[in-house]
């Protein structure tokens, strides 16, 4: 028979055989070996195709992943230890041997010498010192997926995937918090080392940040245990904590007789170092009831709060409510101006509506100008202020009574001009018995139409062009005053030009 021939027959001749043999016997004439437990259901020559391609040696990898689908599926997204560039490109029948028995191993892992970082998850601290099965078992396995291929193979216990990478996914049951940190990693505090000691925790990034003296206290002075229904051991308090308020954690040591926030006069460096100068900057003083305005402002503390300065201010008397006097800062009584200052009017004002209340006229920037303008002295006022009057300052009217008084008075008589102007009336006795407005208006002294016509000599041809001072020349007084003469003029020719006719 020519060799040609004899090729050509050959596979058939041995295909016919095997299919003449008995099933055991040709399958144990083609299989290399029994197949492992995890495969037995696929043992028999019509199986073979669901891991080999006719016509290729080896394991085809697409037709593992068919029924691997949890691997292809990671491998697909990238994720997990075979989809590593440890085991990128390989065939899977290079670590996972077949074909050698019911009790072979397929997953042959060196548990010493793997590399967990290849899965994406690196292991560190406390966690390199664990054995695998005491996080890859049965009871931590929470991806749904998972759980049910697996049980399904009846091979929970054997797999390795399906555990969770958040810490309180294996940490429930022995977290020290409770629910008081819920939805946050504990990575925000804790790594691997260990769970005492948050080494990651920064208390600047928590509500109460810690300054000065509060640095130096240990942490179970102000979190401490407490129970927690259900559970034999307690849990250490973190969240929660009243912490607005000094006196949340701190005895008051005023017995409430400071009013206002403790910062405004303490800091964290310590309950007795309280810098005055940082009191006196930084005080709210609204806060007492009592705003400092416009002169207030600009005052030392001392000036209301210190009695010793306030006794060396003129003008101002200083006393303190009931029980504060021993205070750093005693609380003046000022529910009026009266209370601190002076009156400078020596009670002129006291009959008036509301006692005499200095903000009737006044104000905090400073007591002059003062609110009361021309409006109020013609409407309140008997003498009504018009013409030159409006532009007369308050002291040029109302100055003080003595010698030796700084008190402005207040309560002038004053109903005619001369009243005020007898001091310097330039007519001397001239014109007694008549008023000063037959002549001037309250506009101005100067009387800029007087009519002549209306004296003993009416002015005509050249008297009318004459200057008034042609006629009416200053003189002195017995008293030595200068004036000038209005009256008696003698009304002759003579008089005024000399000569005889």
């Amino acid at each position: 028979m020519p060799s040609q021939l004899r090729r050509a027959l050959l596979p058939g001749s041995l295909l016919v055989i095997v299919f003449l043999l008995p099933r055991p016997a040709a399958a144990q004439l083609i299989s290399p070996g029994k197949l492992s437990s995890a495969h037995a259901d696929l043992e028999g020559i019509r199986n073979c195709t669901q891991c080999h391609e006719l016509h290729k040696a080896g394991i085809a990898p697409s037709l593992c992943l068919s029924c691997h689908k949890l691997l292809a599926d990671r491998m697909r997204e990238h994720k997990g230890y075979h989809a590593s560039a440890a085991v990128s490109g390989k065939n899977c029948a290079e670590c996972h041997k077949e074909h050698f028995g019911p009790n072979f191993d397929l997953v042959r892992l060196d548990t010493a010498t793997f590399d967990h970082a290849r899965t994406g998850y690196r292991l560190e601290g406390r966690h390199a010192q664990q054995a695998c099965r005491a996080c890859h078992k049965p009871s931590l396995i929470t991806d749904p997926a998972v759980r049910a291929d697996r049980s399904r193979h009846d091979a929970l216990a054997r797999t390795y995937l399906g555990v969770p990478t958040a810490c309180a996914s294996c940490h429930k049951a022995d977290s020290p918090h409770g629910t008081q940190f819920a939805g946050q990693a504990c990575t925000a505090c804790h790594d691997a080392g260990g769970w005492k000691g948050a080494k990651e925790f920064d208390h600047d990034r928590a509500r109460f940040r810690l300054t000065g003296k509060h640095r130096d206290v240990a942490c179970n002075r102000c979190h401490t245990a407490v129970g927690r229904r259900g559970r034999a051991h307690p849990y250490v308090r973190y969240v929660g904590l009243a912490a607005n308020r000094c006196t949340d954690c701190h005895k008051d040591p005023h017995g409430g007789a400071m009013t206002g926030a403790c910062s405004s006069c303490h800091v964290t460096a310590g309950w007795h170092d309280v810098n005055r100068r940082r009191v006196e900057a930084s005080f709210d003083h609204d806060r007492t009831g009592f705003a400092l305005e416009g002169r207030h402002a600009t005052i030392t503390c001392a000036s209301c709060h210190d009695a010793r300065t306030a006794r060396r201010l003129a003008g101002i008397h200083v006393r303190f409510k009931a029980g504060t006097a021993k205070r750093s800062f005693p609380s003046p009584l000022a529910g009026r101006c009266l209370a601190c200052h002076d009156d400078a009017h020596h009670g002129v004002f006291a009959h008036r509506k509301g006692g005499g209340d200095c903000g009737a006229c006044h104000v905090q920037t400073k007591w002059l100008p003062a609110q009361y303008d021309v409006r109020r002295h013609n409407r309140e006022a008997s003498f009504k202020l018009v013409g030159a009057h409006v532009t007369v300052p308050c002291d040029g009217c109302h100055k003080p009574t003595g010698a030796t008084d700084d008190v402005a008075n207040f309560r002038l008589k004053a109903s005619t001009c001369a009243d005020c102007h007898q001091s310097k009336n330039p007519h001397g006795k001239q014109f007694a018995g008549r008023a000063c407005d037959a002549c001037h208006s309250q506009d101005s002294f100067r009387i800029p139409h007087f009519d002549h016509s209306g004296t003993h000599f009416p002015l005509d041809g050249a008297h009318a062009g004459a200057p008034c001072a042609a006629c009416h020349k200053p003189e002195k007084t017995p008293s030595g005053r200068s004036m000038i003469r209005y009256r008696p003029l003698g009304t002759k020719c003579e008089d005024c030009h000399g000569g005889s006719l």
